[in-house]
């Protein structure tokens, strides 16, 4: 992808091997996709389920993207999910068929601020208390930070915002959203073709167990839940995402099982 010169005529379309486009009221082009005599190759059908299992994954994070990524992808000329893609191809991995995530890993947010550390995770049942380390070690980190934490159920496709917290706050207590309901009958549903199961190009367990991964990053107090676009860049930007947030790199906090196999 390049940037295209200001000009007074905008170019859209393709011209030769290039392909022109407008995005954030900036223009750029890129190469024109080739064709594959085999389009059923291993290569193809690697890429293809790759793609698949990124945007699918994105879609799910899109809350968390969308405060995390919006200013980076901004920057770069691209939409939250294809930033998510970019930054994460090391997270997805392809082997017989089934595409494999790594969610430990998946980098949902990228910024200039401190992250905030955990110290302990104590669980009962849904109940959720969380401790951290509130200490602010750089001059941008500041005590009124605030944490927010998303609780992801990538099998029932549930991201949920669960808590949030200053950071100077000793710990944080929440409840995980009950989805024993969503789980029995999304399974009940895929049992019934198992021929479909075996040919998705990514797969969860199924089983009525609930995985909840816990996702943290902290955005500074004076762009956390306030709008902070400017009239033009509403106009440039027609999805009126908050591109200057100043956030920290997304957490991994961990996984919190919930339920047992049948």
């Amino acid at each position: 992808m390049a940037k295209v010169k200001p000009s007074i005529i905008e170019q859209t379309g393709t011209i030769g091997d290039r392909v022109y486009y407008t995005r954030f009221g900036k223009q750029f082009s890129r190469s024109k996709a080739k064709s594959f005599n085999d389009n059923k190759s291993e290569a193809q059908l690697r890429q293809r389920a790759l793609f698949k299992a990124m945007q699918h994954t994105s879609s799910i994070l899109g809350s968390v993207i969308q405060r995390g990524l919006a200013k980076e992808a901004h920057a770069h000329g691209h939409v939250e999910n294809n930033e998510f893609a970019k930054i994460n191809k090391q997270c997805f991995t392809y082997a017989e068929g089934t595409v494999h995530i790594d969610y430990p890993r998946l980098i949902l947010s990228t910024g200039p601020i401190t992250r905030v550390d955990f110290t302990s995770c104590h669980v009962g049942g849904l109940h959720v208390e969380l401790q951290f380390d509130p200490c602010s070690r750089f001059d941008y980190a500041k005590p009124d930070d605030v944490v927010f934490i998303y609780a992801v159920e990538f099998q029932v496709e549930v991201c949920q915002l669960v808590a949030c917290a200053e950071r100077q706050a000793a710990s944080v207590a929440f409840d995980l959203p009950d989805l024993s309901e969503e789980i029995a009958s999304k399974c009940k549903n895929e049992s019934r073709s198992k021929q479909v199961n075996q040919t998705n190009a990514f797969t969860h367990p199924h089983d009525n167990t609930i995985n909840y991964h816990l996702y943290a990053i902290v955005e500074a107090a004076n762009t956390a839940c306030v709008a902070t676009l400017s009239p033009d860049e509403k106009k440039a930007d027609k999805s009126h995402r908050n591109i200057n947030r100043r956030v920290s790199p997304s957490v991994f906090i961990g996984t919190i099982t919930v339920g047992s196999d049948n």
